[in-house]
């Protein structure tokens, strides 16, 4: 048997091809029948006398050495392409090994091949795989954002808030086991629909999970000690925004330790079964499982802190885009926490959409490979981890604000962009073009993000009404995902328009700049105050209806 028909599912199509002519011009160069017919190699006639000393085997030498170099052709195949069992780790990987050439949309992707250029038939346009991504991004946040209006103002009332907790952290591990139905390139589509429904359970189950904020805070011990001694009430407020900074922050560090563990645990089952598909696959399972299996541990312990019954008779779908709105129409009330959701739907897309250019740039440009990915995970989780104990304790030593926080954190990420974006006019070896500069960036972020992310929470709870913590906290989250979409759709568009991931950077800087000043018009005092009064006036109008 042919040896090209022996490996069909080790090689690429185009590969087979070429060893496959590779083949039939060995096999017919020593062929026994071309020698018995005295033809040369091109099929000519030989009138030569060096047909007798081929016959007697004098030219053995060169045979060897071509059928070595093929073997090593096959060897060097063998290593870098894929095996049978294995499929992409991540969807753009998949999209290019059932893509075809950039330059040539006839002849399949070929990834065995430094610095490949692939592009994929998605709904009728050639796409690259990178661009693909992050179109998938966002249409993770479009779903995150029609299921959280749908569902999320049902959380404020009896015990809703804790048991859709517990349902959506067990529709997100059993998600996670979706991804073993993956098991050939071609199914790439599968990972587009698994993962925004992922990413739409984790984000409702963090709007629930986040309510909870501003609801321990105002129990905190702390912050009762204070009302019982009669502080007066700016002493009170201050009192709850540090236990409030506190608790996110504590929070933060422990869910980035057990992060940490995760990745290693991934890493290592990564490592262990050779980079396969399947390990990528247990490694995601594996994720669910702890999901769940944590969510199972800690619910007997979690308190549900009821709220106001469920109105009898309502549809839950059409009770919250009802309460949505409402919610949206009391900004002439509330008009300091609807400057902040403004200023919060400009931040959150473009800090969100800085790390996705990066890696993208790390993994397509700079040879990042699946597992320096699970190492990039574990020392962000690691730095955020350190980042938000130093940014806590900096916060207490100066008793700085929270508005204050999120403002430094902006700076230094309108730092890092602007290097991004100056660099490359300056000199062609900077502006990640390096691997240090990846690594380097990788810890930037991961010392600022938690405590940006902290302090956003921190101010919502703060400025969020008594009562109304999942519908606010429900806008939180769409207005991240509402906007989010946009930042990965135009850095695409972007990319496709230049050529160039480095000039999508401009795009988050502009972002940045200008939430940053919307940001500094939040009066805080008067949003407590304005929070305080509306949520007054909202329990005298339901006494009254009852």
């Amino acid at each position: 048997m042919p040896v090209y028909a022996t490996i069909p599912s080790v090689l690429l199509e185009g590969s087979l091809l070429r060893l496959k002519s590779l083949e039939d011009r060995i096999t017919y160069k020593y062929s026994q029948d071309r020698i018995d017919q005295e033809l040369d190699q091109d099929g000519n006639e030989i009138e030569d006398h060096s047909l007798d000393q081929f016959r007697a085997g004098e030219n053995e030498q060169d045979y060897n050495t071509n059928m070595q170099w093929l073997l090593k052709l096959l060897a060097k195949l063998e290593e870098i392409a894929p095996s049978e069992e294995e499929e992409e780790e991540q969807v753009d990987d998949m999209a290019s090994k059932n893509g075809v050439l950039a330059s040539d949309h006839s002849l399949p992707c070929d990834m065995t091949v430094p610095g490949y250029k692939c592009e994929t038939l998605i709904l009728g346009y050639y796409l690259d795989p990178g661009a693909i991504s992050l179109y998938i991004s966002s249409l993770s946040s479009i779903l995150s954002f029609f299921l959280t209006l749908s569902i999320a103002a049902i959380a404020d009332h009896g015990s809703y808030r804790k048991t859709l907790l517990i349902i959506f952290s067990f529709l997100g591990g059993l998600n996670a086991f979706g991804y073993f139905i993956i098991q050939s390139p071609k199914l790439y589509w599968v990972g587009i629909i698994l993962s925004p429904l992922g990413w739409a359970f984790y984000n409702l189950c963090g709007v629930f999970s986040h309510s909870y904020l501003p609801i321990y805070g105002r129990i905190h011990p702390d912050v009762l000690a204070a009302q019982s001694r009669g502080e007066p009430q700016n002493v009170i407020r201050k009192v709850e925004e540090q236990v409030v900074n506190d608790l996110s922050a504590y929070s933060s560090v422990i869910s980035n330790i057990g992060s940490i563990f995760v990745y290693g645990v991934c890493i290592g089952i990564s490592l262990g079964l050779n980079e396969t598909t399947i390990g990528l696959q247990i490694s995601i399972a594996f994720t669910g499982v702890w999901w769940f299996m944590w969510m199972m541990i800690v619910a007997p312990w979690l308190e549900a802190r009821p709220g106001s019954p469920m109105p009898e008779g309502k549809n839950w779908i059409v009770y919250s885009w009802k309460n949505a709105y409402k919610t949206m129409a009391s900004f002439r009330k509330l008009p300091e926490i609807f400057k902040f959701l403004m200023a919060w739907f400009i931040l959150s897309d473009g800090i969100n959409t800085i790390p996705t250019i990066i890696f993208i740039i790390l993994y397509r440009e700079l040879a990042f490979t699946h597992v320096h990915s699970l190492i990039i995970s574990v020392v962000l989780s690691l730095t955020a981890a350190i980042g938000a104990f130093a940014f806590m304790y900096i916060r207490k030593i100066w008793a700085l604000s929270t508005k204050f926080m999120i403002l430094t954190t902006l700076g230094l990420y309108a730092v890092m962009m602007t290097y991004f974006v100056v660099a490359p006019y300056v000199t062609e070896n900077a502006g990640l073009r390096n691997s240090w500069e990846g690594w380097a960036s990788v810890i930037y972020i991961g010392l600022i993000v938690s405590t940006f992310h902290v302090s956003s929470r921190v101010i919502l709870s703060e400025l969020c009404p008594e009562g109304d913590e999942n519908e606010w906290f429900s806008l939180y989250l769409l207005a991240d995902k509402g906007s989010s979409w946009m930042g990965p759709f135009i850095t695409g568009a972007i990319f496709t328009a230049t050529g160039s991931y480095r000039a999508s950077f401009w795009f988050p800087l502009g972002l940045i700049v200008a939430g940053a000043l919307l940001l500094t018009r939040v009066d805080m005092d008067k949003g407590k105050e304005q929070a305080k009064q509306f949520a007054t006036e909202k329990r005298k109008q339901l006494a009254s209806a009852e």
